[in-house]
């Protein structure tokens, strides 16, 4: 049993990180509604599947949210971002996370308060104030922010980008590395993408892939991560939908 709940507490960390590594968008100006789905698959000595579905929309206050639910057997996760753009920035306001493992709950609110620079984390019943920096994201809005900046050309190999990040109540640094190009097979066809690695530092060797196709407005395609125990995890797109058509 033990080794069930760790394998779909894996699983749910690449779920996670799913949520933090998937827009659909080319610039701010543009920044369009959709819904994608994904498929995913764990070679964990045992073979597990599932599904995670993502939607972003536009409120008629002119704020967006990315919504994303995921699940797996008896694992289950929900993610929301909250955010408006000001002045060509994207501003987050409010970021939830709830996560389910058989009948282990966790649960997570960040709320941002600009005027003072600071955000308040909400989890397990806790509540603390810390600090922010100009341009801090939250774990899902840092991936619209790598995505808008992947947009604009050239992509130089090797390139990194870094972000401010509010997570588990720090202020994270993220770091990617433009990292090739490859020729990606979906459901909806073969794409050019641009590969892009977490740059995660040297003391660890969990290593994370993301490939991102421009055709489709820089859309995540495929995400693979290796666990340091030598586990890999896939996730592939299946459907998007464009919704301001």
């Amino acid at each position: 049993m033990s080794y069930m709940k760790q394998t779909l507490s894996n699983a749910t960390s690449l779920a996670s990180l799913f949520l933090m590594l998937l827009w659909s968008s080319s610039s701010i100006a543009q920044l369009r509604t959709f819904q994608a789905i994904y498929t995913s698959q764990w070679d964990l000595g045992i073979s597990l599947s599932g599904k995670a579905e993502r939607s972003l929309v536009k409120n008629s206050d002119g704020n967006y949210r990315l919504t994303t639910e995921a699940s797996a057997m008896i694992a289950s996760l929900t993610e929301s971002s909250l955010f408006s753009l000001l002045d060509d920035q994207l501003q987050p306001i409010h970021y939830s996370y709830q996560r389910k493992v058989f009948n282990n709950k966790r649960n997570v609110e960040v709320a941002f308060d600009w005027p003072n620079k600071k955000v308040k984390n909400t989890a397990e019943g806790s509540s603390w104030v810390m600090d922010i920096v100009p341009h801090t994201l939250d774990k899902q809005s840092v991936q619209l922010r790598l995505q808008l900046d992947l947009a604009i050309p050239p992509v130089v190999e090797g390139q990194v980008y870094a972000y401010e990040v509010a997570d588990g109540g720090l202020l994270k640094t993220y770091r990617f590395i433009a990292d090739g190009e490859d020729l990606i097979e979906t459901a909806l066809g073969t794409f050019k993408s641009v590969r892009i690695k977490r740059d995660r530092g040297e003391d660890t060797d969990r290593e994370t892939w993301i490939w991102f196709a421009p055709e489709l407005d820089y859309t995540i395609v495929r995400i693979v991560q290796k666990e340091t125990d030598g586990k890999r995890y896939q996730l592939n797109l299946t459907h998007l939908t464009w919704l301001d058509r």
